[in-house]
């Protein structure tokens, strides 16, 4: 039986707004979905890669284009995405398949699966900090010896300071890019409209499905799973990309 969450909902309509209007929303998100496969060595055999809240399956479909010898499985709580994601990446055939989990559960972390890498893009910081531990010390188990966890996400800054900066870079961000597609700030107003600025909130919200923690923090737990070669990859506007790799004792 699959164990209830323990998170505060992301409905479908957050999986719309996303679907919508998440190319002006990320941070540069090419630039991020490169640097996630760049991240991830070339395996030496077919082996699965696991891509954790799949969303609308831009990172999953570069994974499939980086990686052919590999299949990806992707995993996403949203029936909205999971509808959307099968439908954009129908041409990959058997090379992709999807599952709907909860992220918080326990019961998709024993996948008897070869799997070379985890990769996961803005959705962990829906966990609190003792379920992200956990997440951490379950993807080392999980992990073929070389395989890597690389992670995409919001980090939560050390001081207001640090929220402030963020909060102003990932508005400009947006604006910027709402200018560069489209020419207008529709897209930038969505996102003010909508709420979408973590950082900008005057006050913590306890209700908030956001509960990002310190990058800090999450390079320490890491670390503490029993993965190496912890590092930082990338960081704007309150977003971070970083990971490490699990031991392969026979590797020279």
């Amino acid at each position: 039986m699959q164990e209830p969450t323990t998170i505060p909902q992301w409905g479908e309509e957050n999986s719309q707004d996303f679907i919508d209007y998440g190319k002006y929303f990320v941070p540069d998100r090419e630039v991020q979905i490169n640097c996630i496969c760049d991240a991830i060595s070339h395996p030496s055999k077919p082996v699965y890669i696991l891509d954790l809240c799949c969303g609308e399956g831009l990172l999953t479909r570069a994974l499939l284009d980086k990686f052919p010898e590999c299949h990806v499985y992707a995993l996403d709580g949203s029936q909205t995405m999971l509808a959307h994601v099968e439908k954009v990446l129908a041409a990959y055939g058997t090379r992709f398949k999807t599952r709907q989990f909860d992220l918080a559960a326990t019961d998709w972390r024993e996948l008897r699966l070869p799997v070379h890498a985890v990769v996961s893009s803005l959705a962990i910081h829906h966990l609190d900090g003792p379920e992200k531990q956990a997440l951490f010390k379950d993807m080392a188990s999980l992990l073929m010896p070389g395989g890597c966890f690389i992670i995409a996400d919001l980090i939560e800054p050390m001081d207001q300071f640090g929220k402030r900066l963020a909060a102003e870079a990932w508005d400009e961000a947006v604006r910027q890019r709402s200018l560069e597609l489209d020419g207008d700030l529709k897209g930038y107003d969505c996102f003010r409209e909508l709420g979408w600025n973590h950082y900008a909130q005057s006050e913590p919200d306890p209700d908030s499905i956001d509960k990002p923690s310190s990058l800090f923090d999450q390079l320490k737990w890491l670390d503490e799973a029993g993965f190496v070669d912890v590092d930082v990859f990338w960081m704007k506007a309150g977003h971070a990309i970083f990971g490490g790799r699990k031991p392969d004792p026979e590797a020279k």
